[in-house]
């Protein structure tokens, strides 16, 4: 087969070829490659900016370039520039070159030899100088295909033949459309025609719709007709959706990433990186990363590259350096993060071409790393401390220096007072908020903390109605030191605490538990230690064999004896024997009563308690004597008292059992009168009765409420009904425990709680005929006023009519409101999202606006806003009334910037007469809740509670023609 003239090849002797640096193929890649080219022989070869004199008339001047040549004499023919930007093509145009197309390493060498013999078909040649490369063409891997002016095939290469359908034998002559599925003629018959046309060089990309395969195509217009040129392309289309996918995982991704130049410049920010730097991605891309990094950084990242460098000539892989940095923003404050870099591939003749790195913020760790340290270092000084004031000084100073939260306040619960009184404060506190009171246990988020022994945080506490000076501060958390302690700190900034300060506050707080726990032990030692010295207790040591080793002045003169005279004796002298035997046990502590004998044979009732020990000296018993002289005499005047609490007992009017335990199992010893009732005896009949019995002969509920009472010191609180004939009763069943001479009891007590259970009920039953046969009497009152409102009529019956309709649709109206405030006031927290603003935008004004033609938004801010489907009904709730109450056909929902950056304000306003004062200052909860007297009181409790669910705050906001009503929602 013959090569038309417009594919063949010249033979080009000599070419003067220069380049620029910035061309991506290295020179010697760029000499090597050219030399490949049997078409081409290279006389000169150089740089662009040293380029020799133009070239003599007959040889071409080849220029590698992707910037636009700023040297004269490039242009003289023939000259040719190949390049990879559209740039440099519009330029060669312009300036008249002898051709201009692009060319990358990727298209290979034969493409290039392709094009260049296309460009160069043109020249004057000889004879012998039309070598056609038949057996070139054949094996490059690109097609090649020349067509006539009417688009019928002229020549293709084996590759083109590969492509098109239905090539069998010689093709020449037929027209190219045929060959073409209906797709690729569709796609390729614009761009042709347009170079026919035109006779201007056209590329193009199609792809076949059978293997899904795309390819570029490029046309040359020739005097013959046109020259296509088609290479597959599918992995270089892959790899832009690849890279495109890359691309957007860099930008979601949450760490900042970046690429830099070998000269350290950016060439590449994500969104994550302004973010964090505060730079907009203009200002960092070709400037310098010492915009972001001091001298010493970029030092050490620079010794970190190197290493890479070395790592990766030694096949290593892809090694990762890992650097702990501090970034410097745009506004000079310094960020710690972490820095994980590598390096970009490197060029084809393994020249360095950059890196690509993350950073990561890590100013959280580090802070939570710093405050955990700080919180080591003071649990040290706590645990060294010797007072409690001295516990709570240090727990202040860390809250201070370590948290730097500067308003700090450690309270002491004073069992004399019953109140939390503070023992430690911080400087800041007097001067913000002046001496701090005294509270009740249960008095505000201080009472509810030591109460409830848990973390409180309010961010309400300039809303507060007490007479406290907080300073103007807005924010506190409160959390428990143990059982007696409480801590409150704050910021005079008022920002809010992050979840992470709030867990190791806890922690400070549990460390600081156990100091004062310790401390006080320590206290109490010591006092004890005192109060021995000074005390009269009969205190003793026994060694092993149960011999006296040591003994208390108080002791010795119990017994008859001289201190001194008392060592040796055995502690049988003094006790029986089996009594003796078991205080001398060094395996356990003992604790028997028994009569304590003296040299004169006096007995005295005793107490006598021990514990073993271990010392450097040997094991032993150290024992204490109490005399219980005092408390037997107690014990019997406490006799006659319960003679005088039984004739108490008789008479209470609530049933009351008292259960004794023997050996023999639980028995009710006595039961009043009302507790006889309910098992249709007398009282006399359940004296000394097995609680068996009993309770086989009370009421049901009664009988398995009180199953517990069986097992000695069962505390039971539980609800009991019973059914006696037509009479149902609720009683509260509660046990109280105690331990009498003769042994443990326990009184059962029924509390009669049926009236109080009723007016439950009745609350209940009125609440839904409010809520359920209310509104379904109004609706039935609504449809009939619907039916004399469409009926024919008198004027009269239209206007009672008209009445009766409004009413009973206001009432349904209150009844859907209130339904929806129960609705709200059930909400989760969880419900509760933060999402994009403009995301909240556009749902306000599909839920709410678009009902509205009346209504219209503007956005004025950006970022995210606490959210849910519950904040519509508040906003849809202030637009309706806007609109029923305003003058004018106009009303304004905004989002807007809030009073702080954490913060957005959702405005709606009107040109209506305004608001009520009384209305808005209940409830706004400036005057005290008398009563709801229409339904727009209760929306505005509706918007208020919605508001309250999202941590906002609704204010109404001055304005001269008409009503703003601003709802203020955190981020």
């Amino acid at each position: 087969m013959t090569v038309p003239e417009s594919v063949s090849r010249e033979i080009l002797p000599e070419a003067v070829v220069y380049y620029d640096e910035r061309y991506p193929v290295a020179a010697e890649a760029l000499r090597r490659g050219l030399r490949s080219l049997s078409s081409l022989s290279v006389e000169q070869f150089g740089p662009l900016d040293e380029r020799g004199p133009t070239p003599e008339d007959g040889r071409l001047t080849l220029v590698f370039t992707d910037t636009v040549p700023d040297h004269g004499g490039l242009t003289d023919r023939p000259a040719i520039w190949v390049t990879t930007t559209a740039d440099v093509v519009t330029a060669g145009i312009e300036r008249g070159v002898t051709d201009v197309f692009n060319w990358e390493p990727a298209d290979g060498w034969e493409m290039l030899e392709v094009k260049l013999q296309h460009r160069l078909d043109e020249r004057p040649r000889s004879a012998d100088e039309r070598a056609v490369p038949e057996q070139a063409l054949q094996r490059i891997s690109d097609g090649v295909l020349a067509l006539d002016d009417e688009f019928r095939i002229t020549y293709l290469n084996n590759a083109m033949a590969s492509v098109l359908q239905d090539v069998d034998g010689d093709v020449r002559g037929d027209p190219f459309w045929e060959h073409l599925s209906p797709t690729m003629a569709e796609q390729l018959r614009p761009a042709l025609e347009g170079a026919m046309a035109e006779g201007a060089t056209v590329t193009t990309e199609v792809q076949t719709a059978a293997t899904e395969q795309w390819f570029e195509v490029t046309a040359y217009p020739s005097a013959e007709g046109l020259s296509l040129y088609g290479r597959e392309v599918t992995e270089r289309k892959e790899r832009e959706a690849q890279q495109a996918r890359y691309e957007h995982l860099v930008e979601t991704v949450g760490d900042a990433v970046y690429i830099l130049d070998p000269a350290g410049r950016f060439t590449f920010v994500n969104d994550a990186l302004c973010e964090m730097t505060g730079y907009d991605r203009e200002e960092l891309l070709g400037s310098s990363v010492h915009i972001i990094k001091d001298d010493q950084t970029v030092a050490e990242a620079e010794d970190a590259l190197r290493d890479l460098l070395r790592k990766q000539a030694d096949h290593e892989g892809m090694p990762i350096a890992k650097l702990d940095v501090e970034l410097i923003t745009k506004d000079g404050k310094r960020l710690p993060a972490t820095d994980r870099m590598t390096l970009r591939p490197l060029s084809e003749d393994g020249e360095f071409t950059g890196t690509v790195g993350t950073l990561r913020d890590i100013s959280r760790q580090r802070r939570r790393q710093n405050i955990l340290s700080g919180i080591l270092e003071s649990t040290q000084d706590m645990m060294a401390a010797t007072t409690t004031d001295e516990v709570a000084k240090l727990v202040v100073e860390t809250i201070r220096e370590v948290f730097e939260f500067d308003l700090a306040a450690v309270r002491e619960h004073d069992s004399e007072t019953d109140q939390l009184v503070p023992i430690a404060t911080s400087e800041a506190v007097a001067g913000v908020m002046g001496e701090r009171p005294d509270y009740d246990p249960d008095e505000g988020p201080v009472g509810t903390a030591y109460t409830e022994q848990r973390l409180v945080v309010r961010d309400d506490l300039g809303e507060q109605t007490d007479d406290y000076d907080r300073g103007g501060i807005d924010i506190g958390g409160y959390c428990p030191l143990g059982e007696r302690r409480t801590l409150s700190f704050g910021t005079r900034d008022d920002e809010a605490f992050t979840d992470d300060e709030l867990r190791l506050v806890e922690l400070l707080a549990e460390t600081a538990a156990a100091a004062f726990e310790m401390v006080t032990r320590e206290e109490e030692l010591r006092r004890y230690e005192a109060v021995v010295e000074a005390a009269e207790d009969k205190l003793f040591t026994l060694d092993a064999d149960g011999t006296i080793t040591l003994a208390t002045d108080q002791f010795a003169t119990a017994v008859g004896y001289d201190r001194e005279a008392l060592t040796g004796h055995d502690i049988g002298k003094f006790v029986p024997e089996a009594i003796a035997a078991e205080i001398a046990d060094l395996d356990r502590p003992t604790d028997v009563e028994t009569d304590l004998r003296s040299r004169d044979g006096d007995r005295v009732p005793s107490r006598i308690r021990t514990a073993p020990f271990s010392s450097a000296y040997g094991d032993g018993v150290v024992g204490t004597v109490r005399d219980l002289s005092a408390l037997r005499s107690a014990q019997q005047a406490a006799s006659r008292n319960r003679q005088r609490f039984t004739e108490l007992f008789e008479t209470l009017s609530d049933p009351v059992a008292d259960v004794e335990y023997t050996d023999d199992g639980a028995v009710v010893s006595r039961a009043n009168a009302a507790f006889a009732a309910l098992c249709d005896e007398t009282d006399r009949y359940l004296t000394d009765r097995p609680l068996a019995d009993v309770r086989s002969a009370v009421p049901d509920g009664v009988a398995e409420a009180m199953a517990p009472v069986t097992t000695p010191g069962a505390s039971i609180e539980r609800e009991v009904t019973t059914q006696t004939g037509t009479e149902r009763k609720q009683y509260i069943l509660k046990t109280v425990p105690y331990e009498s001479a003769d042994g443990q009891r326990a009184f059962v007590v029924l509390t009669d709680v049926t009236d109080l259970a009723q007016r439950e009920t009745h609350l209940q039953v009125l609440h839904r005929l409010l809520r359920h046969n209310l509104r379904n009497e109004t609706t039935v009152i609504q449809g009939y006023a619907e039916t004399l409102l469409q009926s024919d009529t008198s004027d009269r019956i239209d206007e009672f009519a008209q009445r009766i309709f409004e009413a009973s649709s206001s009432l349904v109206d209150a009844s859907d409101t209130a339904r929806t405030i129960q609705r709200v006031l059930r909400m989760d927290g969880d419900e509760v999202t933060s999402i994009p603003v403009t995301e909240a935008g556009e749902q306000i004004r599909e839920e709410v606006v678009a009902g509205y033609p009346e209504a219209g938004l503007t956005t004025a801010t950006d970022g995210t806003v606490a959210f849910s489907h519950h904040l519509l009904v508040g906003i849809e709730e202030l637009v309706e009334n806007a609109v029923e109450h305003g003058d004018r056909t106009s009303v304004e929902v905004e989002l807007a910037d809030g009073p702080s950056p954490d913060t957005v304000t959702i405005r709606v306003s009107d040109d209506g007469p305004g608001l009520p004062e009384s209305e808005w200052d209940v409830v706004a909860g400036d005057q005290e809740i008398t009563q709801l007297q229409h339904t727009q009181g209760l929306g505005l409790w509706l918007v208020r509670w919605v508001v309250d669910k999202h941590s906002g705050e609704l204010t109404l906001e001055e304005n001269e023609g008409g009503t703003t009503v601003a709802i203020t929602l955190p981020r």
